[in-house]
C-alpha cells in the first residue's frame, strides 16, 4: 500500500475530475471519500480495540475487492445515504488501483523479510519507504509539507460519521469474503478498526522533535520496537534517497523480472488516476442503471488482481527479485540524529 497521504492525494485528484451532479460534496462526505481511499488499510491499524478486524485487512489485499464494490453499488441504488456510499466507493476504487500499480515498485525498492538481507529492521522498510513517498509525492504534487497538508483534518471527525452506512459496509465485506459471512462480531470489528485508525493517524501525523527524541530513547531502553520510525513521516530535509524515483532508476516486478520499468511515482499516480476514473464510471453507471449487466461490469472492470503485487493469483505470487534503496542506512541515520 502506498501510505495514507498518497492515497488521499489520489482520491482528491480524481474527485476533481468526475461528474457526480447528484452528490452533495460537503465536508463530511469529502471526509468519507478520504476514509474510503484508505481501503482495507483501516483494518491493519486495528491493534488496540477488540474484537479486532486485522485479518480482514490482510484478506482484502489478496481478494474480494470486486464483489465488495459491487455490493456498495447495489446498496447505493436504494439507500438514503447514497452520497456517503458513492464517496466511499470512489475512494476505495482509487485505493485498489494505486495499490496494484505502485506496490511492485515499492516492494522492489524496499525488499521484505529476509530479502535481500536478514537485518532486523528489513520488514519495516516497506512502511518506511511508503512514508518517504508520502513526503516527496506531496511536495511534488502540492508543494506542501506533511504538516501543511494536515491529513488528519481531512478524515471524519469521529467513527460515528460512519454509523449511517455501517450496515452497508458490513454487507459489502460479507459479499467480498466467505469468512466474513458468519462473523457475528463484524459490525464491532469494523467500528473498532475505524476508531483505532482515526487515533493512529492523529497520533503519528507530523510529530515534533520531542516525539522522535522520546521514541528513540525508549527504543534504546528496550521499551518499544526498533521499527517505530516506520509509521511516522520523518523531516523532509532528513530524506536523502529518491523515494519517488524522479531519477528514473530501472526497476522490475518482484515476481517477474521481465516486467521492467523506469516510471516514477508521479507517472504511477497518473496511471492509477486513469484506471480509477474508468472504474468509477463503470460503478456509477451501475448505480444509475442497476441492470445485472451493469453490475457484472463492475466485477469485470475491477478484476481479481490482488493489492499486494497486482497479479491475479491466490495466494500471492512468490516475490523473488528486488534492488532496495539504501533505506536501512537512512533509517539508522534519522534515528541517531536524536541520540543524546
Amino acid at each position: 500500500m502506498p501510505s495514507h497521504i498518497s492515497h488521499a492525494l489520489l482520491a482528491e485528484d480524481v474527485l476533481q475530475r468526475v461528474d457526480t451532479p447528484d452528490v452533495t460534496w460537503n465536508s463530511r462526505v469529502r471526509a468519507i471519500l478520504i476514509a474510503g481511499a484508505q481501503g482495507p488499510d483501516f483494518f491493519l491499524h486495528n491493534h488496540r480495540r477488540t474484537p479486532r478486524g486485522f485479518r480482514y485487512g490482510a484478506l482484502l489485499h489478496r481478494k474480494g475487492n470486486a464483489p465488495l464494490l459491487r455490493s456498495l453499488a447495489v446498496s447505493a441504488v436504494t439507500t438514503d445515504c447514497k452520497d456517503d456510499l458513492t464517496a466511499y466507493a470512489l475512494g476505495y476504487i482509487t485505493h485498489v488501483w494505486f495499490d496494484r500499480i505502485a506496490h511492485p515498485y515499492i516492494n522492489w525498492s524496499a525488499g521484505w523479510r529476509g530479502t535481500p538481507d536478514d537485518h532486523p529492521d528489513r520488514p519495516a522498510m516497506h512502511a518506511f519507504l511508503e512514508r518517504l513517498i508520502d513526503v516527496q509525492l506531496l511536495r511534488l504534487l502540492k508543494d506542501q509539507s506533511v504538516a501543511e497538508y494536515s491529513f488528519a483534518r481531512r478524515l471524519p471527525r469521529q467513527a460515528s460519521d460512519f454509523f449511517r452506512m455501517r450496515g452497508y459496509l458490513v454487507a459489502a465485506l460479507q459479499a467480498a469474503l466467505v469468512s466474513a459471512a458468519d462473523d457475528g462480531q463484524l459490525p464491532r470489528r469494523l467500528l473498532n478498526a475505524l476508531h483505532d485508525s482515526l487515533a493512529f493517524y492523529k497520533f503519528t501525523e507530523a510529530p515534533d522533535e520531542r516525539y522522535f527524541s522520546v521514541a528513540r530513547l525508549r527504543e534504546r531502553r528496550g521499551e518499544v520496537s526498533s521499527r517505530w520510525l516506520a509509521v511516522v513521516h520523518p523531516a523532509e530535509e532528513a530524506i536523502t534517497v529518491d523515494a519517488i524515483n524522479l531519477g528514473h532508476r530501472p526497476w522490475s516486478h518482484p515476481c517477474d523480472p521481465g516486467r521492467t520499468s523506469t516510471a516514477d511515482m508521479g507517472e504511477l499516480f497518473e496511471e492509477a488516476r486513469a484506471r480509477s476514473l474508468s472504474t468509477f464510471e463503470t460503478w456509477l453507471r451501475a448505480v444509475q442503471e442497476p441492470s445485472e449487466g451493469n453490475l457484472q461490469a463492475i466485477l469485470e472492470d475491477v478484476g481479481e488482481e490482488n493489492l499486494n503485487d497486482g497479479i491475479a493469483t491466490d495466494p500471492p505470487c512468490r516475490r523473488t527479485f528486488c534492488e532496495p534503496l539504501p533505506l536501512i542506512d537512512l533509517y539508522r541515520d534519522i534515528k541517531i540524529r536524536f541520540d543524546r
